[in-house]
């Protein structure tokens, strides 16, 4: 009868370390996913930021038609908040400001905020009268543009 329960508990073993193998891999995989989602939703994000700072581009454009310069008076464009000298993007993970301003050209910055500050392949977005797009985290525009 002693050798019946030893295969009793090493069965029993055996079923804990599957079990335990099993655990583990789907606790992998969902903290894959939801790094994947994290992802997935600061992209989406980062186009609400580039949104905003094309939109503003193109209104200091306008103003420049108008004044022959640019502004970095965020009303002057037509925004009726500019809290600190920014806008925020409509779903508040971005805070336009403008850089710089003058009679030749200008230089925009989103700021990230909130959940976004979590974004390490990003950071700030900036874009110029060029059209120069580029990112806090490198010089080259184009991994987040």
């Amino acid at each position: 009868m002693a050798g019946n329960a030893d295969i009793t508990v090493v069965m029993g073993l055996v079923a804990l370390v599957i079990l335990l193998l099993l655990a583990g891999v789907i606790s992998y995989d969902y903290q894959y996913a939801q790094r994947l989602a994290q992802t997935q939703q600061q992209e989406a994000n980062r186009t609400e930021g580039k949104n905003l700072l094309l939109e503003v581009a193109n209104r200091q454009e306008s103003y420049y038609q108008k004044h022959k310069r640019y502004t970095s008076d965020l009303t002057a464009l037509g925004y009726p908040r500019a809290e600190d000298w920014s806008i925020p993007s409509p779903g508040g993970f971005y805070k336009v400001v403008v850089l710089s301003a003058d009679e030749a050209t200008f230089s925009l910055a989103a700021e990230p905020q909130g959940d976004q500050l979590a974004d390490n392949k990003c950071g700030a977005l900036t874009y110029d009268k060029k059209g120069t797009a580029k990112n806090a985290r490198g010089s080259d525009g184009t991994a987040c543009w």
